[in-house]
């Protein structure tokens, strides 16, 4: 890589050179004695830990959109979702086509995530067209997304992805495929993603911890949150297939490449 940037660099390719300074960065980051900080030398956000205050809207409240698909292991993890809010440090509300799950002390935050309804008629849709409109008529845009179903619904998800999204959760097997297609709405998002297998006890198990971790007013620390994550699915060999926002680096590369293409402009 540095003999390639060489070369780009003495041939004035800038575009080669761009590629190659930011694979360099990065590939040297790897080595912790060589001591680089990510973040301030590609001039990106912070990759090893998303604040608090940069979910927070105007008003200090954590916004979360959660799709739900209307198939029989989409119903299994909603009603494990709900399950999963049974103490009194959450409240939940209902309609007929999502949910709403609040807070009750700590960081405000509101979870907004629509119910699984049947996807023979299109009831899943629909409930998530309800939800999202609620989101927009109540000027709520989220800034986390979750993705919890199949593979094949994650093209939707992302076709309602919104812009204002800073946290990007793909819990369907092979999320870490759809990168680009993300980053492409909310270029500075932070994205976990299986590269195989996502399970929905992994998913939930780790949506727990991120919302307890917000709930209690502390920054995601990424790479202490993973350590201790791996402690608690040390027997689930499909944990190792999740990739973290700090170790993404197909992500990283995107967006400071990115911002390399913006400020050469």
């Amino acid at each position: 890589v540095a003999a390639n940037l060489a070369y780009a660099t003495a041939n004035e390719n800038t575009r080669a050179k761009n590629i190659y300074y930011v694979l360099d960065v990065l590939f040297k980051s790897m080595e912790p004695s060589n001591n680089i900080d990510v973040s301030a030398t590609l001039q990106i956000p912070p990759v090893f830990t998303m604040p608090l205050q940069r979910l927070k809207n105007e008003k200090g409240r954590v916004v979360i959109e959660q799709f739900f698909y209307g198939d029989k292991d989409g119903f299994n993890i909603f009603n494990a979702f709900i399950r999963n809010f049974s103490s009194g440090l959450w409240r939940i509300q209902s309609n007929e086509q999502f949910v709403i799950v609040s807070s009750t002390s700590g960081t405000p935050i509101t979870i907004v995530a629509n119910k699984p309804l049947d996807e023979t008629q299109d009831l899943d849709a629909k409930a998530q067209a309800a939800m999202h409109q609620y989101l927009m008529e109540n000027n709520l845009p989220p800034s986390i997304v979750i993705h919890r179903g199949h593979s094949y619904y994650l093209r939707s998800t992302i076709e309602q992805l919104s812009a204002t999204a800073k946290l990007v959760v793909l819990g369907s097997c092979g999320g870490y495929n759809n990168l680009n297609e993300v980053l492409k709405i909310t270029p500075e998002a932070h994205i976990i993603a299986s590269k195989q297998v996502g399970t929905g006890i992994i998913n939930q198990g780790m949506l727990g911890v991120i919302f307890e971790t917000l709930r209690q007013g502390k920054d995601l620390d990424w790479p202490a949150m993973w350590k201790d994550l791996s402690r608690t699915f040390s027997n689930n060999e499909k944990f190792d297939d999740y990739v973290p926002p700090h170790k993404n680096l197909g992500a990283i590369f995107i967006m400071a490449y990115q911002r390399l293409l913006e400020r050469s402009e």
